[in-house]
């Protein structure tokens, strides 16, 4: 019976906290696209000057304009398309 009231207790503070993730996440305001085109062309710009490989390209400008994102108050991008 107790592993039954511990189980239970878990399981609603995983539904809290999930919660309180999906608001915090949908309260940030979308950046414009014309925000998000000009970061990534800044964090091209650092791409080339730090001469990474192209290989890293790709994920690096998206950590990149995330993190000027979060910054900046703006929910995060999933990808750059």
């Amino acid at each position: 019976m107790p592993s039954t009231i511990i189980t239970r207790i878990t399981f609603a503070t995983l539904l809290a906290s999930a919660s309180v993730v999906s608001f915090t996440a949908s309260a940030l305001p979308q950046a414009p696209e014309k925000d998000v085109a000009s970061l990534k062309q800044a964090c091209q710009q650092i791409a080339v000057e730090d001469q990474l490989p192209e290989s890293e390209v790709g994920a690096f400008l998206l950590d990149c304009v995330n993190d000027q994102l979060t910054e900046m108050g703006y929910q995060r991008i999933t990808s750059l398309d």
